[in-house]
């Protein structure tokens, strides 16, 4: 196989047939999906940016082409880029390839075309979610963004998992789409100058906007007045765990934060049942959902077992092999963190873990790390842990 050429690409011809190529491929992913943009007025007229997007889906970088207001040219790895029925229509609309083994070649391609004056999107995360959540985002942008004098421009792409080209469910394409129209909304954040447009900074402004996105979904109007229990199961629910045909054991005691969730979690899971017992299961996959308080009533034959508290030392010690943790905050009742069953790797990628020992699991989607209980952080992987003393 002949190696991909790295030197910058050239910023794709504005020709009638370019915009006719392009409009077509636009106007088809409208079609299909019902695309938002949330302050699209933040993207810069002109000059250079570099756009950071959460990866969820292979279609990602339709969905943010169709909702931004400026052409946008994409940052993919060269063994997709020269896979030959690609090969010629991504280097006609200015995809910028780079090398996994290059990483000198990699910052230098993609900050020639940012000098350039080009919006460029790349996936910091480079990979898609197989558990729901943000995965750890790789700095190689940062130095991208100062050696092509660009803005660093965080997005936030809301409501894909769950489509047929996400990995929801432990595969992707091979399950049924929820709707015609799949609704996706697209939240464009502040502009950072490249200095203060780091990692953390990123993850920062993308979990924020995740807040506000939850918050505003339309799934709200099924809130009933336990609007804190709600928005725990609707949190708990975008992460990757749930099989189609599980009963959920609660043992918990009514009117707990966890026999609460529990109730909602059932709303939003259609045909999802709800027992106090194992043998009540009829047979069918258990989810058991405890606390440390109802550990010992775990009976092993749970195909799952969520164990969330309030006493976070307890819960990051616990030594249970097949307990999930989750942490929740005991003022206010709300669901901040839960370890998931490890998604299977991909091929040639490392796991992307959903336990972590030593943590109170990962954070869960829709929650700004502004809105962590006091005494809490988050690590580069998305795990929340204890806060250390000063010293």
């Amino acid at each position: 196989m002949s190696e991909t050429n790295l030197s910058p690409a050239p910023e794709p011809p504005r020709s009638l047939l370019f915009r006719m190529i392009v409009g077509t491929v636009l106007g088809l992913v409208r079609a299909v999906y019902k695309v938002k943009a949330i302050h699209p007025e933040r993207v810069p007229a002109g000059g250079g940016v570099l756009m950071l997007s959460n990866h969820v889906s292979y279609m990602d970088a339709l969905i943010l082409a169709a909702a931004c207001p400026r052409p946008l040219r994409f940052v993919m790895w060269d063994a997709l880029y020269n896979v030959w029925w690609m090969n010629g229509f991504l280097r006609y609309v200015g995809t910028v390839p780079i090398s996994a083994t290059r990483a000198k070649d990699a910052v230098r391609t993609v900050a020639t075309a940012l000098k350039e004056g080009g919006l460029v999107c790349l996936f910091p995360e480079g990979e898609i979610t197989r558990h729901g959540m943000v995965n750890e985002l790789r700095k190689g942008f940062e130095l991208m963004a100062r050696q092509g004098e660009a803005k660093v421009m965080p997005v936030w792409l809301d409501g894909l998992y769950g489509s047929i080209f996400s990995f929801q469910g432990g595969h992707f394409f091979k399950k049924r789409p929820k709707q015609f129209r799949y609704p996706a909304t697209v939240f464009f954040g502040e502009p950072l100058e490249a200095k203060a447009g780091n990692a953390a900074a990123v993850r920062r402004a993308m979990l924020a906007m995740s807040e506000q996105a939850l918050l505003a979904r339309e799934v709200w109007k099924l809130a009933g007045e336990d609007r804190t229990a709600f928005l725990n199961a609707l949190r708990l629910r975008e992460a990757e765990w749930h099989r189609p045909g599980d009963v959920l054991l609660c043992l918990e005691p009514a009117g707990s934060v966890v026999h609460r969730l529990v109730r909602e979690l059932a709303r939003l899971l259609p045909g999802t049942k709800i027992i106090e017992a194992m043998v009540e299961a009829g047979g069918g996959p258990v989810v058991a959902f405890g606390s440390l308080a109802s550990l010992s009533k775990s009976q092993q034959g749970e195909r799952l077992f969520f164990c969330f508290d309030a006493d976070a030392a307890q819960i990051m010690a616990l030594q249970a092999p097949k307990a999930l943790r989750g942490y929740f905050d005991a003022a206010s009742g709300v669901l901040v963190s839960a370890e998931v069953p490890n998604p299977p790797a991909a091929e040639g990628e490392e796991c992307q873990h959903g336990t972590r020992a030593g943590t109170l699991g990962r954070l869960l989607p829709g929650l700004a790390l502004e809105s962590l209980p006091a005494g809490l952080s988050v690590d580069e992987a998305g795990f929340v842990k204890l806060t250390p003393a000063p010293l």
